[in-house]
């Protein structure tokens, strides 16, 4: 599960109407009213406060040299049609063609050193991390970081404009971190959380769960260890806002016989901000789900995970993770399983003068990065299916949310990355909550991962819902999906069949209850078509993870599409590590290829039918659905193909 929504809103839930309530036992109202509330509200958490000597960070990034043949070269060398392909710089390749010139880089370093503060130049001479004491800052930027804000000019945070030298000012695209512990920053923090699942969802997850097998049977990836493929001599990065324990990683991979040396994982300190310094982690579910999956799908690959020390995902300490990443020189595959948040979200903070108005183009920037390297960089797409969580106002303290299919994520929608949806596996199950059955539920094939597949279940037991609301966060599961309109439809997804185009369902009503029968609809959209590719995902037939705590034995079942990401770089590890073998790179330039040929590795799944993500379904006689992507990978027969 993204992290993001995980902090913002683990669970999303149906409201009828207030006769429901009234008909209700007290326990289940206020049940229901804790929900509710938690479903249109969040609280509106603040940054830490910082003092004269308090340690503040942020990054300078600079304007590449020919903006426009970064980009296209970051195509290029991952396309077979091109002249290009496969032609992968290295961070000095990319600071020598794009980067700052040395004269620039320098004068930046000289003028924080006599400020003294401290830079960190990142190897692709577009970013300079810069630390140092709040009072140092204030003044070289006559600004104070407690109320710091944008302007025009990237470099004004206050009433006057610094004095910075008018070659350095020229260089720079903007800077990321600068107002982030503006009194006025805010996050949006809500939790609804349970003291137990239900036993009746357990029950399900725990027949229909498994383990690394269950990926690995299910999409080829048996026939690459059948031809020695382990992932030896690899290195998977992992970008993390979470922590873990070792000894739970090397537990999970002794029960799935693969190395289990403590020795294969690394946590690696990146340099940023940390937003909360009151919040930290010492054990993540997520994280701890990343590394275990990652590691047993490569068997022998080294996994490194790149941390600031940040619990909450701000957008200075993601793009310094990647960059660490690039500059570490070992790492040929990235997964990510944390999101940032809906860009309505930015673009409030954007609004509030707390945000660059360049945060999505600084985004790209350093992504399309690990295309021109070759490097392999898959993020999860959500759990929330086509209804992303979003913002649509604040008061005060509080922030008020809603769920729509028009706002996404810049992050995991980026159309330099590799957008990993989820899918349900086949299934059939008696639901008996009491020990007694009172209805089935199935699934008869792979489809997209979409709770719908209760609907005829809950059509019949109308009373099920009342009286379970903890079931309320599982009715809303599904794999993130649909049209970002952050950006223009990516050149790789023109003219593929289905792109653009969609067949959708209205599965939940306004308040988020199951709509049955509802009719189907057709239309055209335009955007970043998402996910890209799709692996199961659904809980009810998840993976059993292990996370000892002082109250479980260690094994919990888990889901998500973030269970997915790491797997799929799981698998570039093991293609990687063919001998004499060019490394993957970005994928989807050649996945879209593919898709369109008759020898196609992917199978789409284009039932209008019990294959939705709550909104969009298949489209009949297309390689394309918003639900799913290109649908499913059969992964032996990639790697014979894939160029």
């Amino acid at each position: 599960m993204s992290k993001w929504i995980r902090r913002f809103l683990v669970g999303f839930v149906a409201l009828f109407s207030l006769a429901l309530f009234n008909s209700a036992a007290a326990s289940t109202v206020d049940a229901f009213g804790t929900i509710f509330e938690n479903m249109i509200m969040a609280n509106r958490m603040k940054p830490t406060a910082l003092k004269a000597n308090s340690t503040a960070s942020f990054d300078i990034v600079m304007k590449p040299q020919d903006s426009t043949a970064y980009y296209q070269k970051a195509l290029d060398v991952n396309d077979p049609t091109k002249a290009d392909f496969k032609d992968y710089l290295s961070t000095s390749d990319i600071r020598q063609q794009f980067g700052q010139p040395d004269a620039v880089i320098n004068g930046w370093v000289a003028l924080f050193k006599k400020n003294h503060l401290t830079t960190h130049v990142y190897q692709d001479g577009l970013v300079l991390n810069v630390q140092g004491k709040t009072k140092d800052v204030n003044r070289l930027f006559k600004t104070n970081l407690s109320d710091a804000t944008y302007h025009s000019d990237p470099l004004q945070f206050g009433k006057s404009k610094p004095s910075i030298p008018a070659n350095l000012q020229d260089s720079v695209l903007a800077v990321m971190g600068m107002a982030d512990h503006n009194k006025k920053f805010w996050f949006p923090d809500s939790d609804v959380t349970f003291k137990s699942t239900p036993k009746a969802t357990k029950a399900l997850a725990d027949k229909n769960a498994g383990y690394t097998s269950h990926f690995t049977k299910t999409y080829g990836v048996d026939q690459l260890y059948d031809q020695g493929l382990t992932g030896k001599g690899q290195t998977i990065g992992l970008v993390s806002f979470g922590n873990v324990q070792t000894g739970d990683l090397t537990h999970f991979w002794r029960h799935e016989h693969v190395n289990a040396s403590k020795s294969r994982f690394q946590m690696v300190k990146v340099l940023g901000d940390n937003y909360r310094k009151d919040i930290k982690s010492t054990s993540d579910g997520e994280a701890t789900m990343d590394a275990e999956y990652a590691g047993s799908v490569a068997p022998e690959a080294n996994i490194k995970m790149f941390n600031s020390g940040s619990v909450i995902p701000t957008l200075i300490n993601l793009i310094n993770t990647y960059l660490t990443a690039y500059d570490d020189g070992s790492v040929d595959q990235i997964s990510s399983s944390w999101g940032m948040g809906p860009n309505n979200y930015f673009q409030i903070l954007e609004k509030m003068n707390l945000l660059p108005s360049q945060y999505v183009e600084v985004l790209n920037l350093v992504l399309a990065q690990s295309a021109l390297q070759g490097i392999s960089n898959f993020v999860a797409s959500g759990d929330s299916g086509a209804l992303n969580y979003t913002v649509v106002g604040i008061h005060g303290n509080d922030v008020l949310l809603d769920r729509k299919i028009s706002d996404a994520d810049p992050y995991t929608t980026s159309p330099w990355i590799t957008s990993a949806g989820g899918t349900s596996l086949p299934f059939k199950q008696s639901v008996a909550p009491n020990g007694k059955s009172i209805g089935t539920i199935s699934n008869q094939k792979q489809r997209a991962w979409g709770s719908d597949y209760w609907w005829p279940f809950l059509q019949v037991n109308d009373d099920y819902l009342l009286t379970m609301p903890e079931f309320f966060n599982d009715i809303s599961d599904g794999g993130g999906g649909g049209f970002s309109h952050v950006y223009q439809t990516p050149a790789y997804q023109e003219g593929v069949p289905g792109v653009n185009t969609f067949n959708a369902r209205e599965y939940l009503s306004q308040l988020s209850g199951p709509v049955y029968n509802a009719p189907l609809v057709s239309g055209t959209d335009d955007g970043r078509n998402y996910p890209d590719i799709s692996a199961n995902a659904d809980a009810t037939t998840g993976y059993f993870t292990y996370q000892k705590t002082s109250t479980s034995n260690g094994w919990e079942i888990s889901g998500g599409t973030s269970i997915v990401s790491p797997q799929f770089a799981g698998v570039a590890a093991l293609i990687n590590s063919q001998t004499d073998h060019a490394r993957m790179g970005f994928w989807n330039p050649q996945l879209y290829q593919l898709a369109t040929k008759s020898d196609s590795p992917l199978q789409p799944l284009n039932d209008t039918e019990n294959n939705s993500n709550l909104y969009y379904t298949g489209q009949p006689n297309t390689v394309y659905n918003q639900a799913s992507g290109l649908g499913t990978v059969d992964f032996a027969k990639l790697m014979d193909v894939y160029k």
